[in-house]
């Protein structure tokens, strides 16, 4: 339409959507650059502009402007866009032809190489590719955001990724280039003015060109198509809403997972509860989170998580029940036993041990039916280190006691016998001497029997005793290998 010496290029509701279109796209560069996982060169593109997230105000504003706001945008410029495509009266194709390929061709010919200057309609050729571009990429990014955002994972996470990169670095770079050759083209000023701005452009800028484009100023649609037209953009604004309505909703959390460590315990010894909790919703938020021990109250606490964001609670208790217990959490559950306490170690008998192993610092007895079979020795850290044992072996001449450290491979590191009583007479001193100790030491229970059938000489005129000494080792290596095993 012209009127006044100028051509009506683009209605308001046009300029309001390449305005929302064009801030949608700077705010979404801005705010995803900081995440992206890009190398070029050896350089992460990314690190390159982390400097952003602190300068817009932090890690969840960030978040904000690059899902809520972008998002936001890019819906109420779509429902516009189909608002102002079911009005629009004047027919002005927006179809990209292969003659459209060849007219952006020619046209950057005439520009910067003095060709022929083509003969264009409406559109530039130009503004048809950046249409198409992001009628392609905007739903791309939309779907893989928000699938990625509310952990909908239809494809891998990887390939989701990929997608959202790939389509926003495309859109990125036609936006980029468009705007830039409009800016560096000093003629192009009134089309890029029109665009955002008045609407208009001069009608001698028209004729000159878009020649074509006064032949596309024809009343095309009325009644019942243009109706038709108009009702379609309630599909986007439906759209719209509904997602609006979901991204305004509080922010809600899921538990993943329960364990307990460690998950046996003794009775009234402490463990801890580690939840993993995440941010189901579409913003930050803090939880408030309780456990329970066999359906009764146990602990609480409270976590503040980003949208998407996984974090791990833990809480500490302990149990004066021995058994197997429950331990749950919104609905998802584990369990710890708690064994009985056993005796304590005999403070002579934990120094008998530390002196055959100065590096054993904790004792914990291994018990079955109320008798103290052998012990587990823990170093500083609390990490197993070797077996211990102490036995007795009677003979009718000698009456003797044995302690021993075997190691985790179960073989005999250590060895110490003794007479029962300080001050008896033995049948033979050479019993309790280190030579005949010496035999034990890196022997197997299956080492472990008198010569020529196993690897341990007998006492010489000590045999009955040597025989009861090797039978109370064999015996203690049996449980702790039977028991550890």
């Amino acid at each position: 339409m012209v009127c006044g010496g100028y051509v009506k290029r683009w209605g308001g509701l046009d300029r309001l959507t390449h305005f929302l279109v064009l801030i949608s796209v700077l705010i979404g560069v801005v705010s995803g650059f900081p995440q992206l996982q890009l190398t070029v060169f050896g350089f992460s593109i990314g690190d390159c502009f982390r400097w952003i997230t602190g300068y817009i105000g932090g890690e969840a504003f960030r978040r904000i402007l690059h899902r809520y706001v972008v998002t936001v945008l890019v819906g109420v410029a779509v429902v516009l866009h189909t608002l102002s495509f079911g009005l629009r009266r004047k027919k002005s194709s927006i179809l990209l032809t292969y003659k459209d390929l060849k007219d952006l061709a020619s046209y950057y010919r005439f520009r910067f190489f003095g060709g022929p200057e083509p003969e264009l309609g409406f559109h530039m050729p130009g503004e048809k590719l950046l249409y198409w571009i992001a009628a392609a990429c905007l739903p791309i990014l939309g779907a893989t955001g928000l699938m990625m955002w509310t952990n909908t994972l239809p494809i891998g996470y990887d390939v989701l990724r990929l997608l959202h990169r790939v389509s926003s670095i495309l859109l990125t770079a036609f936006v980029i280039i468009h705007f830039t050759l409009n800016l560096v083209l000093r003629d192009q000023w009134p089309a890029l003015k029109s665009m955002l701005l008045t609407g208009n452009v001069p009608s001698e800028w028209v004729r000159k060109h878009h020649p074509k484009a006064l032949q596309e100023e024809e009343v095309t649609w009325v009644g019942r198509r243009r109706m038709l037209k108009t009702l379609l953009t309630v599909i986007p604004a439906v759209a719209l809403a509904y997602t609006l309505n979901e991204l305004l909703k509080p922010p809600k959390h899921a538990v993943r997972n329960v364990y307990v460590e460690p998950a046996k315990v003794k009775v009234g010894d402490p463990f801890t509860v580690y939840v993993e909790v995440a941010n189901i919703g579409y913003r930050d938020g803090t939880f408030n989170v309780q456990f329970s021990i066999d359906g009764e109250p146990a602990g609480e606490g409270s976590i503040t998580l980003l949208d998407g964001e996984t974090g791990l609670l833990s809480f500490q208790a302990k149990l004066e029940k021995a058994g197997l217990h429950s331990i749950t959490v919104d609905g998802v559950s584990s369990t710890v036993e708690v064994a009985e306490r056993p005796p304590p170690i005999a403070p002579e008998l934990a120094e008998r041990f530390k002196k055959l192993l100065p590096e054993a610092y904790g004792f914990m007895p291994v018990v079955k039916e109320g008798k103290i079979l052998y012990y587990e020795i823990y170093d500083e850290r609390n990490a197993l280190i070797a077996y211990g044992f102490y036995a007795r072996a009677y003979a009718p001449t000698d009456r003797l006691q044995i302690v021993g450290i075997v190691g985790l491979d179960y073989r005999v590191k250590a060895i110490d016998i003794d007479r029962m009583e300080p001050g008896i007479r033995l049948l033979n001193e050479k019993i309790v001497e280190p030579e005949f100790e010496s035999e034990f030491i890196g022997l197997t229970v299956d080492d472990v029997k008198l010569s020529p059938e196993g690897k341990v000489d007998a006492v010489s005129g000590a045999t009955i005793s040597s025989t009861a000494v090797v039978e109370a080792v064999r015996d203690a290596l049996k449980n702790i290998t039977q028991k550890s095993s």
